[in-house]
């Protein structure tokens, strides 16, 4: 083995590297989380309850970077005992801040691990949270971990984006845009208007995506960086076989479009084998 193959594997990080550099990452998001999505037409957290709940059953479902419980609340309230993992202490705090949060168990570490105690009808990943795991081992490690806490026959589901190179040029793209005070969830936010400039480097050879966000508001202006690593539908599907589940059904989003070549959307729904 040459030696650089052999450092790719001895520098990995552990999962407790990992944790503390996600929980370091993340917190710089947690007081804006709630107010701030490029993308006003993803808040779909009501949508992915009503998903949710119809295969939970009233049983019990567990989410893997549960944050400040944009979709884990509405899930609660349809009968569902939710818990929830993160490696963001700022993130779980502004959480059990919220009405009913309270009632959600949450636990703090590397989502990847999924160190629980129970066994759960349905574990859920969200708005391609899936891609914040640092490489392919992590991502693949965490789908087979999910399959070993769920019950027999039980779901785990996985939203993610489909990625389209054709919005890169050379590798590189910018987004820009602005809030207003909106409803997150059917509740009003309430937090203060914001801007942004958004700029993503992708390398399609690792599938690496580097982004720096600038972010003013009137709370003040800041520039978070974050790393992430994006996963085709094919590659997902052979994480999660590797794992012990199948693809029962593939959507192009919570409210079951039909996937297509061109969804940019893609909610897949893996059963234990």
């Amino acid at each position: 083995m040459s030696d650089d193959m052999s450092n790719a594997h001895t520098d990995r990080k552990t999962s407790k590297q990992w944790q503390e550099e996600a929980a370091e990452e993340w917190d710089r998001y947690a007081d804006i989380w709630d107010s701030w999505t490029p993308d006003d037409s993803r808040d779909d957290a009501e949508e992915a309850a009503d998903f949710l709940a119809g295969l939970a059953k009233g049983g019990t479902a567990l989410e893997l970077g549960i944050g400040t419980g944009r979709v884990a609340l509405p899930l609660a309230q349809r009968g569902v005992r939710v818990a929830g993992i993160d490696a963001s202490p700022k993130m779980l705090l502004k959480l059990k801040e919220k009405p009913g949060g309270d009632r959600i168990e949450v636990f703090e570490g590397n989502f990847a691990d999924v160190d629980v105690k129970e066994d759960y009808d349905v574990i859920f990943i969200a708005l391609a949270t899936l891609f914040v795991l640092p490489d392919q081992d992590e991502q693949a490690r965490c789908l087979a971990n999910s399959a070993k806490r769920l019950k027999p026959g039980g779901r785990l589901v996985v939203q993610n984006i489909v990625p389209d190179m054709t919005y890169y040029q050379r590798g590189r793209q910018n987004d820009y845009g602005m809030t207003e005070p909106f409803r997150i969830s059917g509740r009003l936010a309430g937090h203060p208007r914001l801007a942004w400039f958004e700029m993503n480097h992708v390398d399609p050879t690792t599938q690496m995506v580097k982004r720096t966000d600038v972010i003013m508001s009137e709370k003040g202006n800041r520039i978070i960086a974050a790393t992430m690593r994006f996963v085709w539908p094919s590659e997902q599907d052979l994480m999660a076989r590797l794992g012990g589940l199948t693809l029962e059904d593939r959507w192009g989003g919570w409210r079951k479009e039909p996937f297509h070549y061109d969804s940019r959307d893609a909610v897949s729904v893996y059963r234990k084998q």
